[in-house]
């Protein structure tokens, strides 16, 4: 068998194709999660579980909760109750 180094042609300035706008990506859904803490459990743990059970969770009370897009870190805040639901209001912006 022979093995062969492919050769790309250079591209310039020119032939760049067109940004895709801010305003086009602006109204795709996506998923953002207010995280409250972790903790991390056997399965027999998880398998005693019942209705009252507690779990310790790795964030002190009073700490800033994470807002999630996916996996990342997008910012912090602090709980706020919004007639009868919750919200969250942002005290930081996390940049990564």
């Amino acid at each position: 068998m022979e093995v062969k180094n492919v050769k790309f042609p250079e591209f310039g300035q020119e032939e760049k194709g067109e940004f895709v706008e801010q305003r086009a990506l602006g109204h795709i859904p996506v998923k953002a999660t207010v995280e409250l803490g972790q903790a991390e459990l056997s399965l027999k743990e998880i398998l005693e579980l019942a209705e009252g059970s507690i779990i310790e969770l790795n964030r002190l009370a009073g700490e800033p909760l994470d807002l999630k897009v996916g996996s990342q870190l997008i910012a912090q805040g602090e709980v706020v109750a919004i007639d009868d639901s919750y919200g969250l209001r942002i005290t930081s912006v996390v940049m990564k």
